[in-house]
């Protein structure tokens, strides 16, 4: 159980920090995730540094793409869902045909 957490929240970890290099324009060749870190190429985690530090409007402009990305993500995801739950009932409807075929 603690593992489902602790997974779960590494994650969610993930997921947020991926949102915040894709507001930063980076792309996934220049960085990579290991079990604790974020490994970048050479050059770019100067360039990261540079864009934290700016000016405060220029943070509050990286917050919201950070949140619009994280929206789109979400909806996706809610999307992705649905579709598998029309998948299943229709393969639900199928099974009980082809039973009920069978036994007739």
């Amino acid at each position: 159980m603690c593992v489902d957490k602790c997974h779960a929240k590494f994650q969610c970890d993930v997921i947020l920090i991926q949102a915040l290099f894709k507001a930063l324009g980076l792309n996934e060749v220049d960085f990579k995730f290991g079990l604790t870190k974020v490994f970048f190429r050479p050059g770019k985690f100067a360039e990261f540094d540079q864009i934290m530090k700016s000016d405060p409007e220029h943070l509050a402009w990286l917050i919201k793409k950070v949140q619009k990305w994280l929206i789109g993500m979400r909806w996706r995801k809610v999307q992705w869902c649905g579709l598998s739950v029309i998948k299943c009932e229709f393969l639900a409807i199928q099974a009980c045909s082809v039973f009920t075929a069978n036994v007739m």
